[in-house]
């Protein structure tokens, strides 16, 4: 992978990476909360052939360290956009797993007019009508953490979320390298973008993918129904043997369901 480019924002210097030839589309690939640009590692070489990628640490995550301003989603999407900026790109395929397909939702529901398609990684619905009982967990959710002893949260949290000890040791790891404190902002945060607007669209094909065994949060139950209702959804893929990093758990599945459905956006998109 090339050396990363820095780009300062607001308080944070932000790290990205390019691959590939700057003539080819480009795809994003933003990472889940707690994660890095390395959870994409599998997918590089897959996507070398037809496009120029891009991965980034998403500011308090990885390299983009350290940030003195409030983390917000507000923000991340931001610096998202100025990234795409600083690279020249108008318009791009943008996927991303769990925090980073929250991400992906609400940038195109922001910047449709620069966004060619979604690839949707083991994520909640931003927009999906939330019980009372899940309404009340999510006030909670903030508490709790708080409570949570680190080191404790890191195992829960590797084991809950990949299935491969490949996978969940990067995850731990990744975990570690932010404080706690921080984790509960960025978790809190990704929480607060969720909202009830059942009635939104999105406006761009995508591709809804999660892993067999993913029983995070409302994902599973979600996921189905939220295919159906959009016009849009190309497709929804259940990665056999999967967790909730099912790019990671499977990756030569993923590659293979990832790469079908970008070769068949119109080269018009």
């Amino acid at each position: 992978m090339n050396a990363a480019a820095v780009l300062q924002r607001d308080g944070c210097e932000i790290r990205y990476w390019l691959t590939g030839d700057a003539a080819r589309p480009l795809i994003v690939l933003t990472h889940g909360a707690g994660a890095d640009h390395g959870m994409f590692d599998a997918q590089l070489p897959a996507l070398a052939g037809g496009f120029r990628v891009l991965t980034w640490d998403v500011r308090a995550h990885g390299l983009s360290r350290p940030n003195t301003a409030p983390f917000t989603m507000t923000r991340v999407i931001d610096d998202l956009t100025a990234v795409l900026d600083a690279v020249g790109c108008q318009r791009a395929v943008i996927g991303g797993q769990s925090m980073g397909g929250n991400v992906a939702q609400e940038f195109v529901r922001r910047h449709p007019e620069r966004t060619r398609a979604l690839l949707l990684i083991d994520c909640a619905c931003n927009t999906a009508s939330l019980s009372p009982l899940e309404k009340a967990a999510l006030k909670l959710t903030p508490g709790l953490l708080k409570l949570y002893p680190f080191e404790q949260m890191i195992k829960d949290s590797a084991k809950a979320s990949a299935m491969t000890p490949a996978a969940r040791k990067y995850v731990a790891e990744a975990m570690r390298m932010i404080p706690k404190d921080e984790i509960v902002t960025i978790l809190t945060e990704v929480t607060g973008i969720l909202r009830d607007d059942p009635n939104y669209r999105i406006p761009v094909p995508f591709l809804l993918v999660r892993g067999d065994h993913d029983n995070a949060g409302a994902i599973k139950k979600q996921a189905e129904p939220w295919s159906k209702r959009e016009p849009n959804c190309a497709g929804y893929v259940v990665i056999p043997n999967a967790g909730h990093c099912a790019n990671m758990d499977n990756a030569a599945h993923f590659n293979r369901v990832m790469l079908e459905f970008l070769g068949a956006l119109p080269a018009s998109l």
